[in-house]
Order: C-alpha cells, then sequence, then structure tokens
C-alpha cells in the first residue's frame, strides 16, 4: 500500500517522509525474509514439515502475528526476524533493544520479550481451539549480515538470538532436543491447513493510518513508462501526454490503486472521476470487462474491487499471507 501511495502522493505533503520510511522498514523486513527463506531451504524438504510465513491469527478480539512458524512432529518454532543495521544492544535490564546507527539510538521493543509473547499467544490460541498441546521453541534471527549485537551486560547471554547463518544448526540442535513425535503427520497437516484457514492479512487505508484523505490522492491512469499522471482515454487506449506511451489495460493498475488506497467499492461516477473519464458508457464498458461482482442496479449499481481481480491480470501488490512451504 506505500509504494502505492507514495506514487500518487504530493512529495511536499507532511505525512510523505514517514510513509516512506514506513516503506523502508517493510522492504528490510521482506530482505530479512528472504535471507531466512534461504537457510531454510535444508529443511523445507522434509514433507511431515510446515513452514508458515507472516501468520496473523485472533485471539480475545485482538490480532498477533507471527513471522514464521515452523510444524514439525515434534515441536513448534516461532522465529522472529529482525533486518536491522548498526549496533543493535540488548537491555534485559529494562526490557528493550537499542539500535544504533552513527551517533544516534532509537529503542524497540526486545525481541526475546516479544517472541516469547508470540509465543503465549499462539498456546492460548491452541487451547481455545482444543488443539493438542506441542512443546513450542523460539527464535530472533538477524539477518542483516552487517549488525553488530551485543548486550548491556556481559552476564546476559540469549541462546535464542543468532545469526541467520546459524539457522540450520540451531534447528537441528532443537529438533535433537525434541525426538518424540507429539503429533502425528496426518494431524499435523490438518492443523497447518486450520492455521492458514484462520489467517487474516491486516489491512488498513491511508486515510486511516496517515490521515491522508482522498482528496490528496492523485488520480488517474499513470504511465508506467515515465511515470506520468494522468493518460488520456483515446480509441480504446490510453496515451500519455508527456512521452507518448500507450496501454490498453492502464486502468486495472489504477483501479488496483482505488482498492488500495481509498475503497474497495466503487461505482460508475467514482470509476470516471477516478480515471479522468467522461463517458458513462467508457467506464461501463471498462468495469463490465474485468468481470467484477457486483450489487445493486442502474445507477446504484456497486463493484467490488477484490483482490481476485488483480490476480487475474497479473498485477497485484506484493502482499505478504500466511503459505505453507514444503
Amino acid at each position: 500500500m506505500n509504494e502505492a501511495l507514495l506514487e500518487r502522493l504530493s512529495p511536499a505533503h507532511s505525512h510523505w517522509h514517514i510513509i516512506k520510511a514506513d516503506l523502508a522498514k517493510r522492504k528490510a523486513g521482506y530482505r530479512g525474509e528472504l535471507q531466512l527463506d534461504y537457510h531454510l531451504k535444508f529443511i523445507s524438504k522434509n514433507k511431515n514439515i510446515f513452514i508458515l510465513h507472516d501468520l496473523r491469527l485472533e485471539i480475545d478480539d485482538r490480532h498477533f502475528q507471527i513471522d514464521t512458524l515452523l510444524l514439525t512432529p515434534q515441536v513448534f518454532i516461532i522465529i522472529e526476524v529482525k533486518h536491522i543495521a548498526g549496533t543493535y544492544t540488548l537491555d534485559s535490564r529494562f526490557d528493550q533493544a537499542i539500535r544504533k546507527v552513527e551517533d544516534k539510538e532509537e529503542a524497540f521493543s526486545h525481541p526475546v520479550t516479544q517472541v516469547e509473547r508470540q509465543k503465549k499467544q499462539l498456546v492460548r490460541w491452541f487451547i481455545n481451539r482444543k488443539l493438542p498441546s506441542i512443546p513450542i521453541s523460539t527464535l530472533v534471527v538477524m539477518t542483516n549480515k552487517s549488525t553488530i549485537i551485543d548486550t548491556t551486560s556481559p552476564n546476559e547471554k540469549y541462546h535464542n538470538v543468532i545469526r541467520v547463518e546459524n539457522v540450520e544448526g540451531w534447528i537441528l540442535s532443537v529438533l535433537a532436543l525434541h525426538r518424540k513425535e507429539s503429533i502425528p503427520a496426518k494431524q499435523l497437516k490438518k492443523i497447518s491447513s486450520q492455521l492458514v484457514k484462520k489467517h487474516t492479512a491486516p489491512f488498513a487505508f491511508p486515510k486511516d493510518i496517515y490521515g491522508v484523505t482522498p482528496g490528496e490522492i492523485m488520480s488517474g491512469v499513470k504511465c508506467s513508462q515515465c511515470q506520468h499522471l494522468p493518460m488520456v482515454r483515446r480509441y480504446a487506449h490510453w496515451e500519455c501526454t508527456e512521452c507518448g506511451g500507450k496501454s490498453k489495460d492502464g486502468h486495472i493498475a489504477a483501479l488496483n490503486d482505488y482498492a488500495l488506497l481509498i475503497s474497495d467499492r466503487i461505482n460508475n461516477k467514482q470509476v470516471r472521476k477516478f480515471l479522468h473519464l467522461e463517458s458513462r458508457k467508457i467506464a461501463y464498458k471498462i468495469l463490465q470487462s474485468m468481470q467484477l461482482n457486483s450489487e445493486g442496479m442502474t445507477k446504484n449499481k456497486t463493484y467490488h474491487l477484490t483482490p481476485h481481480t488483480f490476480q487475474q491480470t497479473s498485477h497485484q501488490s506484493n502482499s505478504s499471507t500466511a503459505t505453507p512451504s514444503r
């Protein structure tokens, strides 16, 4: 969402730099997950082990999220991924972590406390659904190779805070400690499927997070060649007035941005306004061509801009969902 928002928001906007910083954090987290995935290849080949990424579950009307969850018949392993640059100091006295980059310091939640909280929440989630009890281990993985890991006291030792290159050895040692099977492989597969089914992806519009109103979001079809907004509709295609670039389906990307940034519901009038169209008939044809679910009749007809719409067009934002790796 942040990437689409930055492309349709003036750099002069008061929240532009905050949104850009949030996007950088998300990209860093994604790079960290890729690093971890590379080192989990050895275990993903085991047909009795499931790996779930970015799992978000609800308990007591609140949600909690797990970066990576390994499900094995012997033990579950919750992994918290940290892709942080600079010096990362763990402080057990004040239950915090301090990142120092050059001369700037910033405090964060203690990662061990964070992952232990996730463990308690997952245990409660299992109890509420009367699922079998199983040992759970927790792990914090530092994926940025340039990070210096430190503690405020030489007496502080964390067996479950490691660098990403040590993941394989750490997991093998945990599996060696838990040789007894707690859950049959067949039942484990059902639990994995249930976790994926109960996963709910986080979603909010810019107005809810940053206070950015729909009127502040630049409308129109964006040129994929020069990024100019808006393109104009001419003879069943979109044409850029800046570079002359053309597109037959540029409206699909634009309506995807609309769904991410403004609303997942749209009518003919709103399509015309956002795509800079004058013809109601052309707007109707565009909506019909996308095979959208709709409700209402004639002028009151509303179309649903759901994610499956854009999967069919291969223009979809890079959002992470809980999916099992094998």
